[in-house]
């Protein structure tokens, strides 16, 4: 698990206000950084330059002469891995997705709280240590070879092949890290186990929470966030919402992509304030959960075509794990050496072992070559979901234990 700057070592934090009170109440609040201040822009790049380097840089918006977005993009011109958080009382939403754009790691309304501060400058030292490179693990993924113990730490995930191995690679990584995670991918392709073992392998004490299905919308913020008793018809007693319920440990928020406006304005702030209020009280409740989103659409389309906030898209894309459709799966070695294999029939094998062991009377379904073949050949456009719908099919309609090319053409038919 990386270290957080924030912590020890100290971070190198610079300052630029031009207001006195707003200067001197930053520095002594992060004084567990090593913290310098500046007057205005031009101060604040005039220290900049002369160096050591600055590993985070926060800078009000307005001020006389250079402006918060200048110093953030000249910032960014000269030391892209420095960390610039913006501060205004001014900003609005596209003053703040301006800023993202041009590299801002956040954007802070005036009033803040300076425990929302510090948290923000440890999440973005996080952020920028697990995107540092890290020594090159053992195999060489572009040649299929993959180190065993890589699979060992995944025992809930079936596959042998590179472009899977680099998924796991990057969970493995990740997983310690309080971080959001966007998992995106088909339908089908296995979003929900790569939340489960983020949750395990961070180690987190409390529960994994997922919803259930696609969220019903005129329950959403129920769901989500919780509600009184008496708050709408038919609340007749208090209910805790999916992110409180995770306190401690990881929500998995399946579908992101069809969240209706509102509920993406109030899940925005879930994410910069780490609270909850339930509908039908205005008391915040403080929630610890690490939010594992998912989908299978396109959110830059969907911003693009405004059925999506891009202020969200940024608070979620923090760290992205795209999973591979099934199809491409393939070229991994097969068990015990010789050729290449595919992940469909790790899968497809595996799928009928369970299967055929549910049955009334056991079966040991097997697959013939031309079975084989079959199953290599189809796209796959459910991925493993259709995968394994077809294998429980055939557990009771293959008439013979030795599956044949027929049986998956009548199983896909």
């Amino acid at each position: 698990m990386p270290t957080p700057a924030a912590d020890s070592p100290k971070a190198r934090v610079l300052v630029v206000d031009d207001e006195p009170a707003m200067r001197d109440g930053l520095r002594m609040m992060l004084a567990a950084h090593d913290v310098s201040t500046a007057n205005d822009g031009e101060q604040g790049l005039a220290a900049f330059a002369k160096g050591p380097p600055f590993d985070v840089v926060i800078t009000d918006l307005r001020m006389p002469g250079k402006d918060g977005m200048e110093v953030l993009k000249t910032i960014k011109q000269t030391s892209p891995g420095t960390i610039v958080i913006m501060i205004s009382a001014h900003g609005d939403i596209a003053t703040a997705v301006q800023a993202m754009q041009l590299g801002a790691a956040d954007f802070v309304q005036k009033p803040f709280k300076i425990d929302d501060v510090r948290a923000r400058i440890r999440t973005a030292l996080d952020k920028r240590d697990l995107a540092r490179p890290k020594a090159t693990p053992k195999g060489d993924l572009a040649e299929g070879k993959v180190d065993e113990a890589l699979w060992k730490d995944f025992p809930e995930i079936i596959s042998r092949s590179p472009a899977m191995a680099r998924v796991l690679l990057t969970v493995r990584k990740v997983a310690p890290s309080p971080l959001p995670v966007l998992v995106l991918g088909e339908t089908g392709t296995g979003k929900e186990l790569i939340s489960k073992a983020l949750h395990r392998l961070g180690q987190r004490k409390g529960p994994c929470v997922a919803t259930t299905g696609q969220l019903s919308p005129s329950l959403v913020e129920s769901e989500l966030f919780g509600h009184v008793k008496g708050a709408f018809t038919g609340a007749v007693k208090d209910k805790v919402g999916y992110f409180e319920a995770a306190t401690g440990g990881t929500f998995f928020l399946d579908e992101v992509g069809d969240l209706p406006m509102p509920v993406q304005v109030k899940l925005l702030r879930v994410i910069q304030e780490r609270e909850v209020v339930r509908l039908g009280e205005n008391k915040p409740r403080k929630i610890d959960a690490r939010l594992v989103a998912a989908t299978n659409k396109d959110l830059a389309a969907a911003v693009k075509a405004r059925a999506f906030r891009e202020d969200l898209l940024y608070r979620l894309n923090v760290i992205t794990v795209v999973l591979p459709p099934l199809r491409e799966r393939g070229h991994g070695p097969a068990e015990g050496g010789g050729p290449p294999g595919h992940d469909v029939l790790l899968l497809a094998r595996a799928f009928l072992e369970k299967e055929g062991k549910a049955q009334r009377t056991p079966r040991q379904l097997v697959l013939s070559d031309g079975a084989a073949a079959r199953l290599q050949a189809h796209s796959w456009p459910g991925n493993v979901r259709e995968l394994q719908h077809v294998c429980q099919s055939l557990s009771v309609m293959a008439p013979d234990d030795v599956i044949s090319a027929d049986d998956i053409v009548s199983a896909l038919a």
